[in-house]
């Protein structure tokens, strides 16, 4: 097997200051981006089941088909009007934003589980129970339900 010296020495270079802003970029700001990259997923798999491609979808949110290749990439900062858009448009709801202290997420073992807004947690509807797990999410409660059913 032959050793290609060109090849190791363009891998082990230096970082150049764009690979080091990219970074710094993502580690400043990972927490939205892995919420973007949720909703990326979830649409992408409402559109899938739902047979919606990505040109009706923007024909829909009477945006471009670029702007919609953006969102599904799951880097983009969205706001809460492009949600909006974007719920409208595929009849359904990304995200949902309670009113009480606790979100209902599923039953496991058939007990209820829900997040609790007031502390940082899973809580299970048997207060015997001590199944608690430790969450650093965000307070909007992204909807992944059956999203891989």
């Amino acid at each position: 097997m032959k050793f290609n010296v060109e090849k190791l020495k363009k891998m082990s270079r230096p970082m150049t200051e764009d690979e080091k802003r990219d970074i710094e970029f993502r580690r400043e700001n990972r927490e939205w981006l892995a919420i973007s990259e949720r909703l990326a997923l979830k649409l992408r798999h409402i559109l899938k089941t739902e047979g919606i491609s990505q040109n009706e979808l923007a024909i829909r949110m009477k945006v471009t088909p670029a702007q919609v290749t953006k969102i599904l990439s799951g880097k983009e900062n969205l706001g809460l009007k492009t949600i909006s858009k974007i719920e409208k448009a595929i009849g359904k709801h990304l995200i949902e934003v309670c009113d009480d202290d606790s979100q209902k997420i599923k039953t496991f073992n058939q007990q209820i589980v829900y997040h609790s807004y007031l502390e940082p947690k899973y809580v299970t509807s048997n207060p015997v129970s001590s199944m608690t797990k430790k969450h650093t999410g965000s307070y909007s409660f992204i909807v992944m339900d059956n999203i891989f059913a």
